[in-house]
Order: structure tokens, then sequence, then C-alpha cells
């Protein structure tokens, strides 16, 4: 059996939630601008390592 795909997930994962907050607040200018950044690019989802984190713990929960 032979299997292949067309069209490849890609996933970049980079930092952390807490880069987006000033002196323990979120800092909205920053949040906007990485959410802006993340949708601008096509065909790699990006996401961060605190989200990776929640996505493997919902993954364990759920078995």
């Amino acid at each position: 059996m032979e299997v292949s795909t067309v069209r490849p997930r890609q996933v970049l994962v980079i930092g952390s939630l807490n880069e987006f907050t000033d002196g323990g607040a979120a800092n909205p200018e920053k949040m906007t601008s990485f959410e802006q950044h993340r949708r601008s690019i096509q065909d790699v989802e990006v996401i961060t390592f605190d989200e990776l984190y929640e996505r493997a713990c919902f993954i364990v929960q759920d078995r």
C-alpha cells in the first residue's frame, strides 16, 4: 500500500502567550498584531507552545 499527501499540514510552534503581556496584563496591541500575522500566513498553522500544550492536554483527557 502506498500513501501520499498532496498538501501536508505544516505547523510552526513559536514563543508563548506570556510574551504578549506587559506587567502581567495582556497587551492588546501585541495580541492583535500576532493574530493578524498568524492569519495572514497561508498553508502554515502558527501556534504558541502554550497552545500546543493545551491541545496535548485535551487529547490526553479525551481518551
